[in-house]
């Protein structure tokens, strides 16, 4: 067994272990390092800088005898984090069964400007290694899966998530980042979202990266390059290039992410995102508004019918088209503030993702959902997350699939039935167990898996736990 799939085991009992340690964790009142610190995270690096600094986590090690306060006053930022998803469907679907997914993350950051005198510049690299299988493909579920770190890690070792630079100036008014990034990175995406376990929303929302492999999402990278304009403190322009790679999903060929090569582009992604940041009240409770547009400037795309042209059905040619858009609209707002963090409280947030139904499975995604946390003074890390999201299906690949089950034909998309709409309940208990260790029990309820009336509502009981290092 290799060190991280050794880790990966390591993370996998210490997420059992929390179903003992949590009682004992609730029993404790006067460990104020543990318990009762609105802010456990270590103190920033004292002098200001253009360039952006990472943000300061708990560590499960601490600060490493010191090590990490020297090394952020250097502007260097290392961090180790174990997660793995617990996810087993006990009623429902095509059958039932349970499965693992797991991820080691490994962070570096580095403001250069600290280290080096390079004003505004800062680096950024991530890599994982990612194991485990899907719950959702067990039980015939393969367009929401309800476990977001499964897929695309490619199973190696060390996959390449990121690599790029950050150029901040004007009081950081002007951000310039280029190299291998996705667009999640930077458009449609919020820390919030992964407060939820399914990959509907975390880290965007689904309709996005599988509505069109052009808006690519972690952990797969492209060529890219984008600029993000500040106008006033509480308002953002954000706009960039992107490399579309039709073979970014292909594991023969960008498995490990270090292929750089451009050989299977079809055209670029042009995102453009304009958002609104203010801060409400006396106790500047924040909400974040975003609306955005992505084209895709990529030939080809194969209209839903060809697989009839295919089979030989009369009066069916194939086609194709060129370009394609998506369109979203998005906002979270804090409605009471329990802390000083800036998460700490009520949170409500909302979206809407629309796609070209010509051109993909997804056509429309909705969600609402509601984030508590610091509700209990005892335990400010703890909270509570309530997500509904729903799903439509292309009315285009429906018709097509009617004809196939009329023919007596497969059907497309890999369905054994006509695709409609799907929809996913999902509620989880976020516990702060110990430093840089998180127990999250989650429940999901998903109304027609693969938004097939002919499968069975699907219960799903698991849980996520993390280690940060």
């Amino acid at each position: 067994m290799n060190g991280f799939l050794r880790l990966s085991t390591y993370a996998v009992a210490l997420g059992l272990a929390a179903l003992y340690v949590a009682p004992v964790a609730l029993a404790q009142t006067v460990n104020p390092t543990v318990i009762t610190t609105r802010s456990a995270s270590p103190a920033p690096a004292p002098t200001p800088t253009q360039a952006i600094d990472a943000p300061p986590v708990e560590r499960a090690f601490g600060d490493w005898g010191g090590l990490q306060t020297q090394l952020a006053a250097e502007g260097v930022n290392i961090q180790l984090n174990a997660l793995t998803e617990f996810a087993g469907n006990v009623s429902g679907g095509t059958k039932q069964g349970a499965t693992f997914a797991n991820q080691i993350g490994l962070n570096n950051d580095i403001n250069w400007e600290r280290l080096a005198g390079l004003t505004g510049l800062s680096t950024h690299i991530i890599i994982v290694d990612r194991s485990g299988s899907s719950d959702s493909q067990l039980f015939g579920d393969h367009l929401l899966p309800v476990q977001e770190i499964y897929g695309s890690g490619g199973d190696v070792v060390v996959h390449l998530v990121s690599a790029y630079a950050q150029e901040t100036l004007f009081d950081q008014r002007l951000d310039i980042a280029a190299g291998r990034m996705n667009v999640e990175n930077d458009f449609a995406s919020s820390s919030l979202y992964c407060a939820f376990m399914n990959n509907g929303l975390c880290g965007d929302p689904k309709a996005l990266p599988g509505g069109d492999i052009g808006h690519s999402a972690y952990p797969d990278a492209v060529w890219a390059a984008r600029m993000k304009v500040r106008p006033t403190s509480q308002t953002y322009l954000t706009f960039g290039v992107y490399e579309v790679n039709q073979g970014l999903y292909s594991y023969d060929n960008f498995r490990s992410g270090f292929k750089f090569d451009t050989s299977q582009d079809s055209g670029v992604y042009l995102p453009v995102q304009i958002g609104w940041e203010p801060k409400f009240g006396d106790s500047q409770m924040p909400g974040h508004y975003a609306v955005g547009v992505g084209y895709d400037t990529s030939s080809g795309y194969k209209d839903f019918g060809n697989v009839l042209a295919t089979d030989g059905v009369p009066g069916v040619t194939a086609r194709t088209r060129t370009g394609n858009t998506q369109f979203w609209a998005l906002a979270d707002q804090m409605l009471l503030r329990q802390g000083s963090g800036p998460s700490d409280g009520i949170i409500a947030l909302a979206g809407f993702i629309h796609n070209d139904a010509n051109n993909t499975a997804y056509a429309e995604q909705y969600f609402v959902g509601l984030i508590d946390k610091d509700f209990w003074a005892a335990r400010p890390q703890d909270a509570i997350n309530l997500l509904c999201l729903h799903n439509t299906i292309s009315g285009r690949l429906g018709n097509v699939q009617g004809i196939e089950q009329t023919l007596g034909l497969p059907y497309s998309n890999g369905a054994t039935g006509i695709q409609t709409e799907e929809t996913v309940l999902e509620a989880n208990y976020d516990i702060h167990v110990l430093r840089g260790v998180h127990f999250q029990p989650d429940i999901q309820y998903v109304i027609q898996p693969n938004a097939q009336a002919n499968t069975h509502d699907a219960v799903v009981l698991g849980f996520r736990a993390q280690v940060t290092f």
